[in-house]
């Protein structure tokens, strides 16, 4: 509610690309969506995360490793979605802070992992999403996970390329089953994306094997 008007947010399917479609509606403590580049994980992250803080009432803290990165990547994100969907100008936008609140008055934060200090400070998150996850520590992971105490359906998204065999995420979530909703998606899940780009993913088959391996078919990295 602003300015005496109630949104009535209606957002038909075709928005979405189909893979994700199916979590949409997910409440699991743990979300992993990881993949070839182009694939629509961060927007489908960002679009879930929109329509949850538009059911009920949520504090989503949005988390990279570096805090500069923030304002160009995801923050930029979340508000290409709520332009899309006709929201931008029921929000509260505050750019130098890189804070967003909704009319219901859910709201967005944005902090890097490399201040753990003011992320700890922050009092009642509900949800996360951590866009690029690869960059993280466990160690990075587990402060961040302890930050969410919400009693109602708490949620952290995950999102990342699969840089790497060896690295922490495939043995916490993929290789082990703690419960956590797991999908890896490709450039050709991702029907928005410009054929151009999809050239580009394509051709990295004869130039290089691992970015191929990792950014056009969404697998585990191996050197």
């Amino acid at each position: 509610m602003k300015g005496g008007r109630t949104i009535d947010l209606r957002i038909p399917p075709k928005a979405f690309n189909p893979a994700y479609l199916p979590f949409l509606d997910t409440v699991g403590r743990y979300e992993v969506y990881y993949g070839g580049a182009g694939s629509g994980k961060s927007r489908f992250a960002a679009q879930k995360s929109i329509v949850k803080a538009c059911r009920y009432k949520r504090k989503v803290l949005v988390v990279r490793k570096v805090g500069r990165t923030l304002r160009d990547s995801v923050f930029a994100e979340i508000q290409e979605v709520l332009r899309a969907w006709g929201l931008w100008e029921y929000c509260r936008v505050n750019k130098t802070d890189m804070t967003i609140e909704l009319p219901n008055g859910s709201s967005f934060l944005f902090k890097g992992a490399d201040d753990p200090e003011k992320i700890k400070s922050i009092l009642g998150i509900t949800d996360m999403w951590i866009e690029e996850a690869t960059e993280l520590s466990l160690a990075d992971f587990t402060q961040l996970d302890l930050r969410l105490r919400a009693v109602k359906d708490p949620q952290i998204i995950l999102t990342f390329n699969p840089v790497s065999a060896t690295h922490w995420l495939k043995k916490h979530f993929v290789d082990q089953d703690r419960g956590a909703a797991v999908l890896r998606t490709t450039y050709a899940d991702n029907r928005f994306l410009d054929a151009g780009y999809r050239e580009l993913l394509e051709g990295l088959k004869e130039e290089d094997s691992y970015f191929y391996q990792v950014y056009a078919l969404g697998e585990w990295g191996t050197l």
